[in-house]
């Protein structure tokens, strides 16, 4: 199936604006706002949203072709600046989204629920879980409900953190921060699942980049080295690390 940039950003300015409703009023999601919120799928590729919007007039700095979604990213703008706290919050919000478009791209369920099936086929035993960059959480969903079960999921993008938590913020330690962030001592985790960001971004862990291993110093030169190395570290021996 193509991807449809307008039902793509249509299903995301109706979960922000779900979850937006949601922390106004102090509440948990409905289950009909559950599968409101599980349709953000983020803005990678969507890179007209980098256009400005603050005016009708900016229309005219847009290329012909992304001038049929200006519409919807002012809706999308205009929303999150009428639920933010600050403009300075505003600002963080928009900073955020347009930083994502190179890699947020999340996996369809069907691929998250296969692998999760693979995985519990095989019989390891798993207490605890950890999913570096979890988006709204297609890949701990399989895992979740299960008692004594610790998963840890981190998540840096503010409006996505804000879904992520009223979707698994009971089942799940919701962290808004980066994986590089994740503190040394916090390892043996039987199983490191997700969707990892690829690409030659360097990565700001002075733990890797200015340590004496070499194969962490060239790791942290490209994001998805970085990512796959740490997590290594981050498993208890025997443990099973499984990135889409």
């Amino acid at each position: 199936m193509a991807f449809d940039k307008k039902r793509n950003i249509r299903q995301n300015i109706e979960a922000i604006r779900t979850v937006f409703s949601i922390e106004k009023e102090g509440r948990t999601a409905t289950n009909d706002e559950i599968s409101i919120l599980k349709q953000y799928s983020g803005f990678g590729g969507l890179k007209f949203i980098l256009n400005p919007v603050g005016q009708p007039d900016d229309i005219n700095q847009w290329k012909a072709s992304d001038m049929p979604y200006f519409p919807l990213t002012q809706e999308l703008f205009s929303h999150i600046k009428d639920n933010s706290e600050s403009e300075n919050s505003y600002r963080e919000y928009i900073s955020k989204i347009r930083g994502s478009i190179l890699d947020a791209f999340y996996t369809p369920t069907e691929i998250t629920q296969s692998i999760a099936a693979a995985i519990t086929d095989t019989g390891i035993s798993i207490s605890s879980i950890l999913e570096p960059s979890a988006g709204v959480g297609a890949f701990i969903e399989p895992f979740t409900g299960i008692d004594g079960r610790r998963i840890c999921a981190y998540e840096q993008d503010l409006l996505t953190e804000k879904i992520l938590k009223n979707l698994y913020g009971s089942n799940a330690d919701i962290r808004i921060d980066s994986f590089e962030n994740m503190h040394e001592e916090d390892t043996g985790y039987d199983l490191i699942i997700g969707n990892i960001p690829f690409g030659t971004t360097s990565i700001f862990d002075l733990s890797y980049s200015r340590g004496k291993d070499q194969a962490r110093k060239f790791a942290a030169q490209s994001v998805h080295n970085y990512f796959f190395l740490k997590a290594t570290d981050k498993l208890r021996e025997g443990g099973l690390l499984a990135f889409n």
